[in-house]
C-alpha cells in the first residue's frame, strides 16, 4: 500500500496536491461496444471539489488538520463526487509525542479507515496516514474522471467515451486495476482504460 508523509506546522495547514495522469490501454473491439456512454459531467471540476464543512483554521489541533485532510483525500479517490463526508479517529488529541491511531472517513455509506503514525514535534509534527482496507470508487467519479482525461478534448474521442457499469460506490484495492475500465473507441485515443484507485486519488491508465 501507499502512504503519503505530510508536515503540520501548528500555525497554518500544508496542503498537498497530487495530479495523475493516464495512459493508453488495449482491446480496439471492447473499447467500440463495452460500457455505456458517458456524458459531459454536471459535477464541478475535481480540484474546485472539497469536504462539504469548514476547512480547519490556522490555529486549529493537529488532529482536526488530519481528519480534514484524510476526508479529502477520500474525495479524490472516490473522484470527488461532491458528497458529504465525515471522519472520526481513535484519539482524542495529537500530541508532541509519536503516536499510532486510526481514523475512519465515511463517505457516501462506505467505512474508509486509515493508520495515521506521527512522529511528534512541538513546532513541525509529520504523520503518515495509510488506507488498511483499500480505496473508494465510485461510478459517477469514474465517469467524471474518464471526461477530464478524455472527453474534454471533444470530437472522437467525447463521441466514442464508454464506461463499465460500476456500483454507485464500493471499496477496491489500490494501485491495482478495479476490475471497471472506460473506453475510446475511435480517435487517437483509442484504447480500454482501467480505472484505478489509488492512496490520493483516482487515474485511468
Amino acid at each position: 500500500m501507499v502512504q503519503r508523509g505530510k508536515w503540520i506546522r501548528t500555525t497554518a495547514m500544508v496542503a498537498l496536491v497530487v495530479a495523475a495522469a493516464g495512459a493508453c490501454g488495449a482491446s480496439e473491439d471492447a473499447a467500440r461496444s463495452k460500457g455505456t456512454p458517458v456524458p459531459s459531467p454536471t459535477a464541478p471540476p475535481p480540484e474546485q471539489v472539497s469536504p462539504q464543512r469548514a476547512a480547519p483554521g490556522e490555529k486549529a489541533p493537529a488532529l482536526e488538520q488530519i481528519k480534514y485532510g484524510l476526508e479529502s483525500r477520500v474525495l479524490a479517490m472516490g473522484g470527488a463526487v461532491p458528497k458529504p463526508t465525515s471522519s472520526s479517529c481513535d484519539t482524542k488529541e495529537v500530541g508532541e509525542k509519536p503516536q499510532t491511531f486510526t481514523c475512519t472517513v465515511k463517505y457516501m455509506g462506505i467505512d474508509v479507515p486509515f493508520r495515521v503514525e506521527t512522529k511528534g514535534g512541538f513546532i513541525l509534527m509529520q504523520y503518515t496516514a495509510t488506507p488498511t482496507k483499500g480505496g473508494v470508487l465510485t461510478a459517477e467519479g469514474m465517469r467524471a474522471r474518464a471526461w477530464q482525461q478524455y472527453g474534454r478534448y471533444g470530437g472522437s474521442a467525447a463521441r466514442s467515451l464508454r464506461c463499465d457499469k460500476a456500483p454507485a460506490v464500493r471499496l477496491v484495492p489500490l494501485d491495482r486495476p478495479s476490475g471497471y475500465r472506460c473506453y475510446v473507441g475511435e480517435g487517437g485515443l483509442k484504447g480500454s482504460y482501467d480505472a484505478v484507485v489509488t492512496a490520493n486519488g483516482m487515474r485511468l491508465t
